[in-house]
C-alpha cells in the first residue's frame, strides 16, 4: 500500500508496542506510514523515545519532555534542574530530538485535595518547557485536557515559536483563539476525530486551514473508530485511518489533503527532505 503518512505523536516504546517493535514497524510501512515522532512523557520515557528513534533509523524522530500529570508532584524549585536535563538531552541529540514535550495542562487527572497546587506546578513546568523549546528552536508539543481557558491565557503570555496541539479534542472556538496568537500553531488529530460523538472536533478539522493540520495516533491509546472494537492497542499503522477520515471532512481532493498533511508534519518539526511520493 502506498502513501505518505506521518504519525506525529506516538509512544512506540510503551507496553503493548515496545515488546513487538519489528511487527509494529512492518505494519506501519505496509500501511504507508513512513515517518513518526516518538514522544517523551517523562525523563525515562524521553530516553526510551530516543532509543527507539535511533533503532528505527532515519525516518523516526523523538521529543524530550515532562507530561503535566508526571510533574504535578514536583517542587516548583526543581524546574531549573529538570530543564537542564531536558535541554542537555536535546542538545546532545539534535539529529533526533525535534520537539520539547509533551507538556501542557491536564486538569482531568489532578490529585484529590491537591487540585490548586497541581495546577500551579503544571503551569510552571509548561512555561519552562515553552521557553526551552523557544531557546532551542524546537517544536513545543502541547497536551491540554479540561484546561482550555487556562491554556489559552498562559499561551498568550509565553514566547511560543512553533507548537503542536496534540490530540486535538476541543471545539472550533478554542482553535480560532489559538490561531490568533503569534507563532506557528499546528493542530494534530488522533483517533478521537473518528469517534461518533466527536462532532465539535470534526467541525474544527473542517474549518482549520489545511496548512495547519497534522495527524497522529497517540499509540498505544485511542484506536480509531474503524478498529476500536477489534484491537486493544492502537499502533502507528492506524494513522492511515485517521487520515482517511480527515479526507472525508475536507473539501479538497484526497490526494491534496494527504500531501498537505505530510508537508505540514515535516515543516512543524523542521525535518528536511522527503521521500518520493
Amino acid at each position: 500500500m502506498g502513501g505518505m503518512i506521518f504519525d506525529t505523536h506516538c509512544h512506540g516504546y510503551w507496553k503493548g508496542l515496545g515488546d513487538r517493535q519489528a511487527e509494529v514497524r512492518r505494519n506501519m510501512l505496509e500501511a504507508g506510514v513512513l515517518r513518526s515522532v516518538q514522544i517523551g512523557a517523562d525523563y525515562a520515557s524521553s530516553l526510551d523515545a530516543l532509543a527507539l528513534a535511533r533503532d528505527w533509523g532515519e525516518q523516526t524522530w523523538c521529543t524530550a519532555g515532562l507530561h503535566p500529570t508526571d510533574c504535578q508532584d514536583c517542587a516548583p524549585e526543581s524546574v531549573p534542574g529538570w530543564m537542564e536535563k531536558l535541554g542537555e538531552l536535546a542538545r546532545r541529540n539534535r539529529d533526533k530530538v525535534v520537539g520539547i514535550g509533551e507538556t501542557g495542562l491536564d486538569y482531568y487527572h489532578l490529585k484529590p485535595g491537591r487540585e490548586e497546587a497541581g495546577k500551579r506546578v503544571q503551569r510552571v513546568f509548561f512555561a519552562a518547557q515553552a521557553e526551552l523549546a523557544r531557546r532551542l528552536d524546537l517544536a513545543l508539543v502541547i497536551h491540554t485536557r479540561d484546561a482550555s481557558a487556562d491554556m489559552l491565557a498562559l499561551m498568550r503570555t509565553l514566547p511560543i515559536g512553533r507548537a503542536v496541539i496534540h490530540c486535538y479534542s476541543q471545539d472550533p472556538d478554542f482553535a480560532r483563539a489559538l490561531m490568533e496568537l503569534p507563532g506557528e500553531i499546528y493542530f494534530s488529530f488522533s483517533g478521537v476525530l473518528t469517534y461518533k460523538n466527536a462532532r465539535s472536533v470534526q467541525q474544527t478539522a473542517r474549518e482549520l486551514p489545511l496548512d495547519r493540520i497534522l495527524v497522529e495516533t497517540d499509540a498505544p491509546f485511542l484506536p480509531p473508530q474503524s478498529v476500536r472494537n477489534r484491537v486493544s492497542v492502537n499502533e502507528p499503522a492506524f494513522t492511515r485511518h485517521v487520515l482517511e477520515f480527515l479526507q472525508t471532512l475536507r473539501d479538497e481532493p484526497a490526494g491534496e489533503v494527504e500531501r498537505a498533511v505530510w508537508d505540514n508534519s515535516n515543516r512543524a518539526f523542521r525535518i528536511p527532505g522527503q521521500p518520493a511520493p
